[in-house]
């Protein structure tokens, strides 16, 4: 019993510190890049909404599906034609999650997450997927393509992974497209939406350390 009770406990400091640090970072960025501008508003809704992911609780979809409105109007005025098609997609795929973690919750009202990945079928999908998105941005005239396509289509597969089938898998995804995120936002010069993805890189490994339990 006595085990168990420090367990919770390091796990609760250690979601706290995390949260803190996260909050904290995305205020120093709004200082720094402008409270009242579009990109900031998307940086903090995008927080609420992967501290709840990374929790397994399904409030966060609210919060989710409301940055991805405002981030495909950001992504598009950058030419990040590649980031908002997936706005669009995160949307989507949100929308039938919200059912779906529904139905595979614990009776605390945690999520129940899988931890087995077909890893050979994860990398066929980003590589059709990045030479699908990379093609789009092309035409589009898009900005950054070759990284825009390579972050999009390791999203997709970590979305799908994450919201429709609860893996565990998803989070390593979610920190390769996070770290490539930063660089391709800084590049476009909105260094608030490069301070999202910094925080979501963090999240991303508090979520998988949540997740393996």
């Amino acid at each position: 019993m006595i085990n168990v009770e420090r367990k919770v406990t390091s796990r609760g400091v250690f979601n706290a510190a995390v949260t803190a640090a996260m909050v904290l970072f995305t205020a120093y960025g709004s200082m720094q890049n402008g409270w009242f501008t579009l990109p900031n508003l998307v940086s903090w809704l995008g927080l609420v909404g992967t501290i709840g992911i990374a929790h397994g609780k399904k409030w966060n979809f609210p919060f989710n599906m409301t940055q991805n409105v405002f981030n495909l109007i950001v992504s598009w005025r950058s030419k990040l034609f590649g980031d908002a098609i997936m706005a669009l997609y995160y949307f989507a795929t949100q929308i039938f999650g919200i059912d779906i973690w529904n139905k595979h919750q614990d009776q605390d009202g945690n999520l129940i997450t899988d931890k087995r990945t077909d890893w050979m079928t994860v990398i066929a999908a980003i590589l059709i997927g990045g030479v699908l998105l990379g093609g789009v941005s092309y035409l589009l005239g898009g900005a950054f393509i070759v990284l825009d396509a390579v972050n999009n289509s390791t999203a997709i597969v970590a979305q799908y992974l994450q919201i429709i089938k609860r893996k565990r898998s998803s989070w390593i995804l979610w920190g390769m497209t996070n770290l490539i995120g930063i660089i391709i936002w800084l590049g476009v010069g909105v260094p608030q939406m490069s301070v999202m993805y910094a925080v979501f890189a963090l999240n991303s490994v508090r979520g998988f350390i949540n997740w393996s339990e």
